[in-house]
């Protein structure tokens, strides 16, 4: 029996902080870990508790330079869950390594959102 869990989604905001903002002052979130900055796109995952959010700055020089999947799920065995599912146009990329220290493979749902089945349990 496959188990796809829910580990984050992804949002790419028009205002970078005032996201950030939104989702510590109006929600009460906290900021678990951040990156960038001084020239370099920003990003921040943040927890209300039982589920995370990503936001991640655009950058004019890195749009469209990397696929960004909102919605990521958590997979204990990448490979064999690529080999049970139907190949065709709707894969993205096949399994390889992420720059962050992850296993994944993309697809595109007919709307043309982008799922990430991720190897990231234990991070």
């Amino acid at each position: 029996m496959m188990s796809d869990r829910f580990h984050h989604l992804s949002l790419s905001p028009r205002d970078f902080d005032a996201s950030v903002q939104f989702y510590r002052e109006t929600l009460g979130w906290s900021v678990t870990d951040s990156w960038g900055g001084k020239g370099s796109p920003r990003g921040a995952i943040l927890s209300g508790g039982g589920c995370k959010v990503v936001i991640v700055e655009n950058s004019p020089s890195a749009e469209g330079a990397m696929i960004k999947p909102r919605l990521h799920l958590d997979i204990h065995d990448i490979e064999k869950r690529f080999a049970k599912m139907p190949q065709g146009e709707h894969v993205v990329h096949p399994p390889q390594d992420t720059p962050w220290g992850t296993r994944w493979f993309v697809v595109r749902d007919p709307d043309d959102n982008l799922i990430a089945f991720e190897e990231v349990h234990g991070r």
